[in-house]
């Protein structure tokens, strides 16, 4: 099986170079790498042809967010693609062999979620899963998810050619992964497998950051979940959208464009969108996980990496 990492970059010329090095390093031979460039204007365009000549790179001229992976999809010669960001690899050196392995023994799973590790918060793992498991006697078939970190996940290409690629950036994987759930598609969870993530701080912008999310959060919402979901768990993100907007001081002009653009992007969902997930299907794309119990979990995430790094 041939793995297609693919990586979306925009201004990180270090953080990108210092993460190519790591995925050449994987002991799997059978590997390429595709990134699609959003504009940079740092000196990664010479870093690439200078340091990477062989790697298939492609420099955009405008910022099309993580919807150029699906331009690194459509490049991409693998029957897994690895999706990653330009700032997470892998810790271990033959982690794609286990990747490998998983998909070669087990044909009814589609897509490989790995443990995201936190390396800029003293290397603490990003508790996103919804669930208490045992993290050091994984099964041969991981555990049942309904989403991935977008920072170290292996999908069988044929997932992409059935259901498409991905939407704009945020909540991107939540949405890719519903799509791939009501299509069949298998989502499995292997904290065994783990990517460092180091989160950098370049070409962050956290207000467009806040607004962009948050919209599509409530997207996300409109298009899938029945009425009562979609508006009870509305209130409940939103709700905690204008706690962190508080929290991290976002402008008041910030605060309206994204309370007002929340509002209209349910609207547009729900009238141009809405493909409610069958109700036999609902606890598969949220693991029986409450909006209330999602945010918990977030919070509590954020907070106690907060402490850790105080210590």
């Amino acid at each position: 099986m041939k793995i297609s990492v693919i990586i979306v970059t925009r201004n990180r010329k270090k953080d990108l170079k210092f993460t190519i090095e790591n995925y050449l390093s994987q002991s799997y031979t059978n590997k390429e790498i595709i990134i699609v460039d959003n504009g940079s204007d740092d000196g990664t365009i010479q870093m690439m042809e200078n340091d990477f000549p062989d790697i298939n790179y492609t420099w955009l001229p405008d910022n099309f967010d993580i919807r150029s992976l699906n331009i690194a999809i459509a490049k991409s010669k693998g029957d897994i693609l690895w999706r990653t960001d330009d700032d997470s690899f892998p810790e271990d050196k033959d982690a794609f062999k286990k990747v490998v392995d998983i998909f070669s023994k087990n044909d009814d799973i589609d897509i490989v979620c790995s443990e995201d590790i936190e390396v800029n918060d003293n290397y603490q793992i990003w508790e996103w899963y919804p669930y208490k498991v045992d993290k050091e006697n994984v099964p041969e078939k991981g555990y049942q998810s309904h989403i991935f970190p977008g920072t170290g996940a292996g999908i069988r290409k044929r997932v992409f050619d059935k259901i498409g690629g991905f939407w704009e950036f945020g909540f991107e994987e939540i949405d890719f992964c519903t799509r791939a759930i009501v299509a069949g598609f298998k989502v499995r969870y292997f904290p065994n497998i783990r990517t460092l993530h180091y989160a950098s701080r370049s070409n962050r912008i956290v207000d467009d950051r806040w607004v962009k999310i948050n919209k599509q959060v409530i997207r996300y919402q409109w298009k899938y979940m029945p009425f009562h979901l979609a508006l009870g768990r509305s209130i409940v993100f939103m709700t905690s959208a204008f706690i962190e907007a508080i929290y991290k001081r976002v402008r008041i002009a910030t605060f309206l464009e994204g309370f007002f653009g929340m509002l209209s992007v349910a609207f547009m969902a729900y009238r141009n969108e809405r493909n409610v997930v069958p109700k036999n299907m609902m606890y598969d794309v949220t693991l029986g996980t409450s909006a209330f119990k999602s945010q918990y979990l977030l919070y509590k995430s954020v907070l106690l990496r907060k402490i850790r790094r105080k210590k």
